[in-house]
């Protein structure tokens, strides 16, 4: 599809496939990224996902590349955020920037964020995209720790937080509250 030329109306069609496809890939997981599902999302023909990328693979690359670009654009404002703040600021709102920065926002339902990243398992084009986005992520987390004055690994950072989704997710629990908690803890060893 690359060696294509697109109108314009075609290249609005593209995008809406590829938000439709990162939508479901978010809510539903990998499986459910059918050319069939993804029309009817992006409220086009079925017939124009195959005219446009050349596999469901492909589809499924860019979905997941969208994805990770939204979440590292969340990760990036936090990181912009506390770049705006003095170091001593920054430190003292260290906990709250970081979560910012590493959960998905409130409107988000952390359940099904934290589902659709474990089912992204199932197809190595996701596995893939989602890896090499991270990178994305971890820098602005750095960014973040960096102007703090805080040393810490920010992988470490996400897996904590992540760790304590899941946990409060199972267990009931409050996510933020209990990321924070954790969060908190890590930042004082």
């Amino acid at each position: 599809m690359s060696a294509k030329r697109l109108t314009m109306k075609a290249q609005l069609t593209r995008s809406s496939l590829v938000v439709a496809a990162a939508a479901v890939l978010r809510s539903e997981g990998p499986t459910a990224v059918t050319y069939r599902h993804v029309a009817e999302q992006a409220k086009a023909a079925s017939s124009s996902v195959g005219y446009y990328f050349d596999s469901i693979d492909d589809l499924l690359r860019e979905a997941a590349e969208f994805n990770m670009r939204l979440w590292a654009q969340r990760a990036e404002k936090a990181a912009t955020e506390a770049e705006a703040l003095s170091k001593e600021d920054a430190a003292e709102n260290i906990v709250e920037l970081l979560l910012r920065a590493c959960l998905p926002e409130d409107l988000v339902v952390p359940p099904a964020h934290y589902e659709q990243l474990i089912k992204a398992a199932q197809s190595d084009v996701v596995i893939m995209a989602y890896r090499q986005g991270r990178d994305r992520l971890d820098a602005a987390i750095s960014r973040i720790v960096n102007h703090a004055g805080i040393d810490v690994n920010p992988r470490l950072v996400v897996a904590v937080v992540d760790g304590a989704a899941v946990m409060s997710i199972s267990e009931g629990y409050p996510v933020r509250d209990t990321a924070r908690s954790l969060v908190a803890e890590l930042l004082q060893d």
